[in-house]
């Protein structure tokens, strides 16, 4: 079964422009709720050495990292590559107890200035990895949501192909009639994928995870179709039973789980259901600013999001 969600979040996480599967974080997902994964050890007020996916780099002194030491909840962030942008990108946060999967989706228009004398367009959060890489991309994202995150699954066009097809194809409703020619990108870009139910193979798949010229909202009505495919995806992948797909997957991504890390976390997916997979848009409004379009981001609705994540009162913000 653990080898079904590895699959299945493989093939699933599929983001917009190539952020589709979670070979590694679905394995992880599976793992025997036995296994001590949340629990962190302080001696002498610190910090003992740390699980594979624990942060090196997160305060654990705050409400949220205390939460943290206690519980057995795990982030990774996915996030699909563009060229030198990504286009998608997703925290998937896991409860091993509760065996309930969050997923939280950041638009990639997202204000995140990190130099003030900066041009508009580099600060937005899709424009972090041309410069840090996945491992600065990673740790903003930690400092914007103020939770542990240290592992990441990056994954490219070419992937998200590969993994739909993998799995045969997933099957969603598509809302209207996808239309749209876009001649200057490498290659030329032709969607044409009829309204209604549809199964969609992988070609199609990443077609339908990159448009957004139709819907009202376009970025956020992409992200919404986007989980839509996600659960999916899952929900076909929890019905396969190929072990071998853990290590065919993993060749098709970067991250810096081990893959030996991953085949070490055998153990059976019980009790798991699409219906514990709670999707969410990180909160913020659409908001002109230097000339372009932004997603600002909702502090407040940030914290009351994460807190209610660790169970925590949303009275006590840090």
């Amino acid at each position: 079964m653990i080898k079904h969600f590895l699959k299945i979040f493989f093939t699933s996480i599929l983001l917009i422009t190539a952020i589709l599967s979670v070979t590694a974080l679905g394995y992880i997902f599976l793992v025997d709720k036995d296994i001590v994964i949340g629990k962190i050890e302080f001696i002498n007020g610190e910090k003992s050495e740390i699980a594979f996916y624990e942060s090196s780099t997160f305060d654990y002194g705050t409400s949220i990292g205390k939460a943290a030491s206690n519980m057995k909840r795990f982030n990774i962030l996915l996030a699909g590559l563009e060229n030198r942008r990504t286009d998608t990108i997703m925290l998937i946060s896991y409860d091993m107890e509760s065996k309930k999967a969050d997923l939280i989706s950041l638009p990639r228009d997202t204000y995140l200035p990190r130099n003030a004398d900066d041009e508009g367009q580099l600060k937005k959060i899709n424009a972090v990895y041309a410069q840090e890489g996945i491992e600065g991309l990673t740790l903003r994202v930690q400092e914007l949501l103020g939770i542990p995150l240290e592992k990441y699954v990056l994954i490219d066009y070419d992937a998200v192909i590969a993994c739909v097809d993998m799995i045969g194809g997933v099957e969603v409703n598509v809302p209207f009639h996808m239309e749209y020619t876009d001649i200057y990108d490498d290659p030329p870009l032709y969607i044409d994928i009829p309204q209604g139910m549809q199964l969609l193979d992988g070609e199609q798949s990443l077609k339908f995870l990159r448009y957004r010229k139709g819907y009202d909202n376009q970025d956020l009505g992409r992200i919404e179709a986007q989980q839509q495919f996600i659960k999916s995806a899952v929900k076909k992948a929890l019905g396969f039973q190929l072990p071998s797909v853990i290590k065919e997957a993993y060749s098709h991504i970067e991250t810096n789980i081990q893959l030996s890390e991953l085949l070490n976390l055998a153990g059976d997916l019980v009790g798991f259901s699409t219906d514990n997979i709670k999707t969410y848009i990180l909160p913020g409004m659409d908001t002109p600013l230097e000339g372009l379009s932004f997603f600002i981001p909702d502090e407040d609705g940030i914290k009351n999001l994460v807190y209610s994540l660790y169970g925590l009162n949303t009275n006590n913000i840090d």
